[in-house]
């Protein structure tokens, strides 16, 4: 018997490829969004951090003055930060519609070959039954002759 031959093999490959691919492009992007969140975090910890010493007994006007800036920096980071996650969601959005459309595309050829090769064997196991019945039906005649 010889072994089943699925003729879109490369195809396949390829496919899988592709979503491999897709795959690590999403999780890249996945993970900028993920440090983005963390610095948001990071900064809104630093914010009340900030509030916390500018109000604290003992300070003088320089001490306030300079509680003030850091707070005004620390505004302007998180609306970067806001800024760049909203574009990185975005790419993140694109790269799962990406990888969503790569993995639909092998599992085709994937439903294929299974297809292919449920057809091929059962034409291989209804051969081997007809060569068995052949060989059963000969080897009665044979006994039959002596």
């Amino acid at each position: 018997m010889r072994r089943f031959a699925f003729r879109l093999e490369r195809v396949l490959e390829l496919r899988e490829y592709d979503e491999k691919r897709a795959e690590a492009a999403l999780g890249e992007k996945t993970a900028a969004c993920s440090r983005l969140t963390l610095a948001l975090e990071a900064n809104a910890r630093a914010s009340v951090e900030a509030a916390r010493e500018r109000f604290r007994p003992g300070g003088d006007a320089s001490d306030h003055r300079a509680g003030e800036l850091y707070a005004v920096r620390l505004s302007q980071e998180r609306e970067r930060l806001l800024k760049a996650l909203a574009a990185a969601e975005l790419e993140r959005e694109a790269a799962r519609a990406d990888y969503l459309e790569a993995t639909k595309a092998r599992r085709l050829v994937t439903k294929l070959r299974e297809r292919e090769e449920a057809v091929y064997y059962r034409a291989v196991a209804r051969e081997e039954t007809k060569m068995m019945d052949d060989l059963a039906a000969g080897a009665h005649a044979r006994a039959d002759a002596h």
